[in-house]
């Protein structure tokens, strides 16, 4: 019997015997010479850079990555056809390191300072936890020097001053002190920071400046994300490209580059909706072994934000008859039950025991949870107007800008005017042109339509399911936040943010939607490399073309 050849064994069928990997590396060097280049043109186009010289790091970093996905895309062709998730974390790794980069020390992302003081605590696990001067000017660093001022001699400046722990007006931070966590469940909630803290504390073994740490602590998340997510585009069967552009939406990478939970969220749940999805398309052996990498991948996920935990539901689809018996099935269902169980009873309990807490301090001085909660019990159908005029799209929205962080909308958190918020949403620093979330409506659009096995049918359950749970976590993260950051009675929803909405899309978007316009499968319909490296190539333009807008062509 003839050996099937390289494209069907998965090997690559390279041209005069020449690795990818060395292909890879030489389109890396040829990228950073190009990327010098074209640094030193734009400098004598411009006069220079506001720091002096001809060499804009930030902006050498940017075409040097742009000219390596290009040239990566073209290397890695034969992969498109049938392995494309390889292509896609060539992608990831190099936008993700090229966010993290292009970051410094700035906070261009929410409650970064937040994040930063977390991984700190976690950094040091003996004694009291004692924060550097450094570490003090990146814990109370303001957001919007992210966008008032990004030229290159201010971001030196900045640097400089977290490096030595002496602020640009000359005056010494002084160090502190930061308080442990006290109890079992919060060492379960904060779960995240454990890697960011890992690589802190190497960092500052090796004797890294803590600029450089900032920097090696989000490329930590930003990697980490790159590969749990392509591992799990390897479960899928079809549905590769839904899931792609979904995991390369820029609000998701800005957020899994920078200082966040997002990464560990975004990347766990993804991991394990797509091994649900690959058990239902039947290219993911339904064993106790994938089982367990699933539940264990969703559970460990969501405990920063247990509020999705009702997704895990989605879990109970697998039919009875991919399991090896029926007590098989009905072993892993109450299995299951108990993990949700378990993952809302580490959020409640804690809540319960201090009477529901004081709320987030954030919302004002008239937040009260146990308050609000006597509110609705007194008030449901006030409560359900307040929700019903929050989600729907309105004739007008408050202050003619439904996308801005940092205002509360009154009304029409689901409208399409205020999408850009969810899709392209680069958080203090400027917001792209509206044009980037119209292009990727259009790609979302294309691959939810097209990228399905038009031979197989998921079945209506699935998608009524998904639909039903997804509103029922939307409908708990709203209420949460009427509960924790809304003063009480009030007819408006405070802190709601688009971003909310991101570990949804996939678990939704996977199971509904029509099959009859599906291209993959056994005789797809149209040249699938082609049809895969169009999906990968735009969705790499946009992040790379918006983030240039927002971001690196404002540091000059």
């Amino acid at each position: 019997m003839e050996p099937k050849p390289k494209h069907m064994r998965g090997e690559s069928a390279s041209p005069a015997g020449i690795p990818v990997a060395a292909r890879l590396l030489l389109a890396a060097i040829g990228s950073c010479l190009v990327g010098l280049a074209l640094c030193f043109v734009a400098a004598q186009v411009r006069g220079g850079f506001s720091a002096g010289g001809w060499l804009n790091r930030f902006w050498f970093v940017f075409f040097a990555v742009t000219c390596f996905v290009a040239s990566g895309m073209v290397v890695c062709r034969e992969w498109l056809a049938t392995k494309p998730e390889r292509v896609y974390l060539v992608i990831v790794l190099s936008i993700t390191t090229l966010f993290s980069w292009s970051f410094s020390v700035r906070e261009p992302a929410w409650d970064v300072g937040i994040h930063y003081r977390n991984t700190v605590r976690f950094a040091d696990w003996e004694g009291e936890v004692e924060s550097t001067p450094s570490d003090e000017i990146l814990i109370n660093k303001s957001p919007t020097e992210a966008a008032d001022d990004s030229s290159l001699a201010t971001v030196n400046a900045q640097e400089e001053a977290v490096d030595t722990g002496v602020l640009p007006d000359g005056t010494a931070q002084p160090a502190g002190t930061i308080e442990r966590i006290t109890t079992v469940s919060g060492y379960f909630v904060t779960i995240e920071y454990y890697l960011y803290s890992l690589v802190m504390f190497v960092s500052r073994l090796l004797g890294a400046s803590p600029s450089r740490t900032l920097f090696l602590v989000r490329l930590a998340g930003g990697w980490f994300y790159s590969v749990v997510t392509f591992l799990g585009m390897r479960k899928l069967r079809h549905g590769k490209m839904l899931y792609a552009a979904l995991a390369l939406l820029p609000t998701s990478v800005f957020l899994v580059a920078d200082l966040s939970y997002s990464y560990w969220l975004f990347s766990l749940c993804l991991y394990g909706f797509a091994t649900l999805a690959g058990m239902m398309q039947g290219s993911v052996e339904v064993t106790p072994v994938s089982l367990g990498k699933m539940l264990g991948a969703l559970f460990v996920g969501m405990l920063p934000r247990v509020a999705y935990f009702p997704l895990m539901f989605l879990c109970l689809l697998i039919p009875t008859k991919r399991f090896s018996s029926v007590r098989a099935a009905r072993v892993y269902r109450g299995l299951l039950v108990g993990t949700a169980a378990l993952a809302f009873a580490m959020w409640l309990v804690p809540r319960l025991l201090a009477n529901m807490g004081p709320g987030d301090t954030r919302g004002g001085t008239n937040v009260s949870p146990s308050g609000q909660i006597a509110y609705i019990c007194a008030h449901p159908l006030d409560y359900a107007r307040t929700f019903l005029r929050f989600v729907l799209p309105p004739l007008t929205m408050q202050d003619g800008a439904p996308d801005v962080e940092g205002h509360n909308l009154i009304g029409g958190y689901l409208s399409i005017e205020a999408s850009p918020g969810l899709l392209t949403n680069y958080g203090y620093l400027p917001r792209p042109h509206w044009a980037f979330a119209a292009v990727l409506w259009v790609v979302l659009l294309v691959v939810l339509l097209t990228d399905r096995d038009r031979a197989q049918r998921m079945g209506v359950a699935c998608g009524v399911a998904s639909v039903a749970l997804t509103f029922a976590v939307f409908f708990m993260i709203t209420t949460a936040l009427y509960f924790d950051f809304t003063p009480v009675g009030l007819p408006e929803i405070h802190g709601v943010q688009r971003r909310y909405l991101l570990p949804l899309l996939f678990p939704l978007l996977v199971f509904v939607g029509p099959r009859r316009f599906g291209v993959t499968g056994a005789a797809p319909r149209v040249n699938m490399g082609w049809y895969n490296g169009a999906v990968l190539g735009c969705m790499a333009a946009v992040l790379l073309g918006s983030f240039w807008l927002s971001c690196v062509a404002l540091i000059v």
